[in-house]
């Protein structure tokens, strides 16, 4: 077993490490960084996040993030260093004005009140700004009242003109001919000189100041613009008729009161609209959060706002809002009828009134997706996203959605693709960063999803889907060490929430608890650290009691049952638990079991493989099941790639070919693990090495963000260079493969072999054997090294 106080095996730890070193300008450290401060390994973390600031001088974000380190110790004073070296490159960070203002608040600096305040001012709309200042009694700045425009120049006076007196005609007043002087308004001083106001229908000799139009708003206006007046005015009188004067008289009255009446009631409409535009502003807010009971607060907020609103002119968000949070409650939190029916209902109203908005147009989609009809729900979303770009606009629900179903339909790569895009819309929703945790955790990308998991913590401040994912990518490891206390702490976390955590979420807690007791009970022995078991005792608690374990795992999860026993995920993870304890049969049965309660989950079948292919002889199963998923979920690229697999480990070379060039159809699509196979097959069954070269480089490439795996594709994309008689592009080849994953002995094995061909390269050969032979000395290919 690898040490006790290491959480990532050496080959994990190595992979970001060297992805970093091969390239010195890459982002690397961060999720590695992430990684370690997250399992509480300061240390490391430390190192990774030095050799990110020695790479990106320029940059605050890997000081801000080793002050983080330094901060989660108590090194304080370490950390404000960090800081101020941040500030220094980037003085208007909001991440580094915040955490700076934050340490100084908290030793009684009183500096950090202006530190936090310049947070605020790069950012106003930043939650964690403002909850600090919330936090330290600093008041959020009004904004400053904009200052009144200066007055219009006065035109310059023309030189009074005389005008001849004349006499007025008949009847006319005495106004009509000779200019009157004008008494002057109140509280204005009359000027020598200055012109007299002009009379109506002159031209003024400069334009008339008008204050600039309003921009337009996203929901009704909160000032008296909605209030309608009327502008009646009397007609002029007839001569003769006492009709007419009674008329006028009725007149004179109704019109002023039935105006007022229809004033009141513009005004009556313009407050409803401005509380319904306020209660669905705080629905949204809800939403966000992602939690049990932010969806139950955002449902009653909307159904208030739509109460007050149901005009769809003018309330275009209330029914989209219900649709989502009931679709989301049906889907993921209690699978009840009543959640169904009201999500099916306000879809349906939404899309009859052709509302516009996002949320409407996602619950479309989830409610296909969560009815079994992923390919629906795919199509429906894809339709609003075409709309969308056509428009030049960007949806991040909508790429969200996208995701969600390819992810879940075995589309991985294409899903990657999407949640990215959605990431980039909206970097601080923790929606985002559960879903691309879950991708990432199917790809097997562990700290790609480890990085995420903690984004999700922490911009939703303790998601119950972040704390989830974190405890079982974490389980997932063969060796955790460390990591069961971040597992069993997560866990512990997650069961105090009983507001924001849904039914669905806790049953499926107890479950990670359950396989937490089995791993940890089983592990312990096999430590030999007496400290570290004592520690893995104290900080789980769990013991090396195999029959207590038995009894503490039975009843975590007849508690999970209770709360939710119609979620295949749990069947799923008592499978898992199974398989740890080596009980494949009983693990494959379960994992049938909740295939069968949900044939659409293509990650399901994936774990129904792996567990077959762990028996003896378990290949031509494993080949059955998949070949039956893929009549239920078709056309799946990762079914195709693991069923690709297994036929090429039974021998079935023709069939294994066919297969992966089908999970290969689509020439856009990302799929390394299948490039990679069918490369090797093209060139060791066909001897077609132009094609073997074309699919091993393109899985080298695809392999980036897993230098490991990259390296072993360009060890073979090396080797069949070498078997086409191109010597340079081997040399080249080989090189890039060392540089890959510098802990992997084959590409030493094969380059040293190729250099030993060469006088001129014996020199190198020699070198490059003994750096294999530190690594491998007792590798099959150790006696032709130390023959070099």
């Amino acid at each position: 077993m690898p040490p006790a106080t290491k959480t990532l095996s050496p080959a994990e730890l190595a992979k970001l490490e060297h992805a970093f070193a091969t390239d010195p300008a890459s982002e690397a450290y961060k999720p590695l960084a992430e990684a370690y401060l997250g399992m509480g390994r300061f240390m490391e973390a430390m190192v990774v996040c030095k050799k990110g600031v020695k790479a990106h001088p320029s940059v605050a974000d890997p000081r801000v993030l080793l002050a983080r380190v330094y901060a989660e110790q108590g090194k304080d004073k370490k950390a404000i260093e960090e800081l101020q070296g941040a500030l220094q490159v980037a003085p208007a960070d909001k991440s580094a004005l915040r955490m700076m203002g934050s340490l100084q608040m908290k030793s009684g600096d009183a500096t950090g009140k202006d530190n936090l305040l310049k947070a605020f001012e790069a950012d106003p709309a930043d939650g964690e700004t403002l909850e600090l200042m919330q936090k330290n009694g600093v008041p959020v700045p009004k904004p400053a009242a904009p200052e009144p425009p200066p007055p219009p120049p006065q035109p310059v006076a023309a030189p009074p003109v005389l005008q001849p007196v004349t006499t007025p005609p008949a009847g006319a007043t005495a106004t009509s001919g000779v200019q009157q002087p004008v008494a002057p308004r109140a509280g204005v001083v009359s000027q020598p000189g200055r012109q007299a106001p002009r009379q109506a229908g002159a031209r003024p000799s400069q334009p008339i100041a008008r204050p600039a139009p309003a921009p337009r708003r996203d929901y009704e206006d909160d000032g008296d613009d909605d209030v309608e007046t009327s502008d009646v005015r009397p007609r002029p009188t007839k001569k003769g008729g006492g009709a007419s004067k009674a008329v006028f008289f009725v007149l004179l009255f109704a019109v002023p009161l039935g105006a007022a009446g229809y004033l009141g009631y513009g005004q009556y409409r313009a407050k409803l609209i401005r509380e319904s535009n306020n209660l669905i502003r705080e629905a949204t807010a809800e939403i966000k959060k992602d939690t049990y009971k932010g969806y139950i607060d955002a449902i009653s907020k909307a159904e208030s706002a739509l109460a007050l609103d149901g005009d769809a002119n003018t309330n275009r968000n209330a029914r989209g809002l219900l649709a989502y949070a009931y679709t989301i409650r049906w889907g993921e939190h209690i699978h009840d009828e009543s959640n169904r029916e009201n999500a099916e209902k306000n879809i349906q109203a939404g899309l009859a009134g052709k509302e516009a908005s996002a949320y409407l147009h996602a619950a479309e989609a989830m409610f296909d997706f969560y009815s079994g009809k992923t390919a629906e729900g795919l199509k429906a979303i894809d339709t609003r996203i075409a709309a969308a770009e056509a428009e030049k606009k960007n949806v991040s629900l909508y790429y969200l959605t996208r995701g969600i179903l390819q992810t879940n339909s075995g589309d991985l790569e294409a899903a990657k693709d999407a949640l990215e895009h959605a990431q980039a819309i909206a970097p601080d929703d923790p929606r985002v960063y559960v879903a691309l945790g879950q991708l990432h955790r199917r790809r097997g990308a562990d700290l790609q999803a480890l990085s995420a998991f903690n984004n999700a913590l922490k911009y939703g401040r303790g998601h119950p889907d972040g704390l989830i994912g974190t405890a079982n990518l974490i389980l997932d490891q063969e060796n955790p060490g460390n990591g069961y206390c971040t597992a069993a702490k997560s866990v512990k976390e997650l069961a105090a929430m009983t507001d924001n955590a849904s039914p669905r979420q806790l049953a499926t807690n107890a479950f990670t608890r359950a396989l937490l007791i089995s791993r940890v009970s089983r592990d312990i022995p096999l430590y030999t650290d007496k400290a570290f078991q004592k520690t893995l005792e104290d900080c789980t608690g769990v013991k090396a009691d195999e029959a207590q374990a038995k009894k503490d795992i039975a009843a975590a999860e007849t508690e999970g049952l209770s709360q939710d026993r119609n979620n295949p995920e749990l069947l799923l993870i008592r499978g898992r638990r199974l398989a740890y304890e080596n009980k494949l049969d009983e693990a494959a049965a379960e994992i049938r079991k909740a295939i069968e309660a949900n044939p659409q989950a293509s990650h399901f079948h994936v774990e129904l493989a792996k567990v077959l292919t762990r028996k003896e002889g378990g290949e031509p199963a494993a080949e059955e099941a998949l070949t039956k998923a893929l009549t239920l979920v078709p056309a799946s690229p990762k079914l195709l790639s693991m069923l690709g697999q297994v036929q090429y480990k039974q021998k079935k070379y023709d069939a294994a070919r066919g297969t992966l060039e089908k999970a290969l159809s689509d020439p856009k699509t990302k799929n390394p693990e299948a490039r990679y196979l069918l490369g090797k097959l093209y060139r060791d069954d066909k001897k077609d090495y132009a094609k073997a070269v074309e699919n091993l480089k393109r899985a080298s490439e695809e392999y980036y963000a897993d230098p490991s795996m990259a390296a072993v594709a360009y060890d073979d994309l090396a080797q069949t260079y070498e078997l086409k008689g191109e010597k340079d592009n081997a040399n080249s080849t080989y090189e890039k493969a060392l540089n890959a994953d510098k802990e992997n002995p084959a590409p030493y094995c094969h380059y040293a072999r190729l250099l030993a061909k060469d006088p001129k390269e014996k020199e190198k050969a020699r070198s490059i054997a003994q750096a294999f032979l530190k690594m491998a000395p007792k590798d099959p290919c150790a006696d032709e090294m130390r023959g070099l």
